[in-house]
């Protein structure tokens, strides 16, 4: 027959595996909990940015289209360059030539 002893070791065997039992089902919920937590923050920021972000940056890519249509092409601006660059030795020699006509008269 068992004893007092027995029943107290076999009370606390049963208790420690419920509280493993309790404990092992409690972090199973927590790690559901936290995936969920996880997975609808993902969808709330895929929403946000779907919603919010994406509109203003496909703003902003036709405002760099509108921007780069009105923009010279380099190359015009080189060749702007070259002439605004002759036309000032141009505008040397000219006055140059003016000094020297003064000067002869």
């Amino acid at each position: 027959m068992l004893d007092e002893q027995d029943l107290l070791a076999i009370a606390q065997l049963i208790d420690q595996k419920l509280e493993e039992k309790l404990e092992k089902k409690l972090e199973e919920k927590l790690a559901r909990q936290k995936e969920e937590i996880l997975t609808e923050a993902t969808h709330r920021m895929q929403v946000l940015l779907d919603a919010e972000v994406k509109p203003m940056f496909n703003l902003l890519a036709e405002d760099i289209s509108i921007i780069q249509e009105k923009l010279m092409p380099e190359s015009r601006i080189e060749r702007i360059e070259d002439d605004v660059w002759a036309l000032k030795a141009s505008v040397r020699r000219i006055n140059q030539d003016l000094r020297e006509l003064k000067q002869a008269q």
